[in-house]
């Protein structure tokens, strides 16, 4: 897992998250969790996942900005947190003049993302729109 710092008040700004995160451990029954990805964005990805499942694209894109990190989005897929496995959980931040809905997200370490267990791979979302990523943070959503 990447090292922290402690005093730090905005280390949970760089994981895209809106406020500071809060650190859970996965109940007995585990914990569901949800990736939406496409394009150069991968099925397992960098440790980020959701507590909803999007319905479609513009939901998955307006819920967590994704485009923003290079995935264009056209599959989710389920996954499980095993009981006892440590995680971070928050909002999803957005900027002042953005029109998206409030949105979750989980963030594993690289040495927690080994526990994960994929439930369900790669069901195709709903196409409503059509989210093309920008290099420098720019992102464009057509429908």
């Amino acid at each position: 897992m990447r090292k922290l710092p402690a005093d730090s008040r905005t280390w949970w700004s760089d994981l895209g998250f809106g406020e500071a995160p809060q650190h859970r451990t996965a109940p007995r029954e585990g914990v569901l969790v949800y990736r939406a990805w496409g394009g150069a964005s991968r099925e397992w990805g960098s440790g980020f996942f959701s507590l909803e499942k999007p319905a479609s694209v513009i939901d998955a894109e307006l819920r967590f900005n994704i485009a923003d990190w290079g995935n264009t989005i056209h599959f989710v897929s389920t996954f499980q947190i095993p009981a006892g496995v440590p995680f971070m959980w928050g909002s999803v931040a957005h900027g002042s003049r953005d029109l998206s809905s409030t949105g979750t997200q989980v963030w594993l370490g690289r040495q927690n993302l080994a526990n994960l267990r994929l439930v369900k791979s790669a069901e195709l979302l709903r196409h409503d729109g059509y989210v093309l990523a920008q290099p420098q943070g720019r992102r464009r959503v057509w429908n």
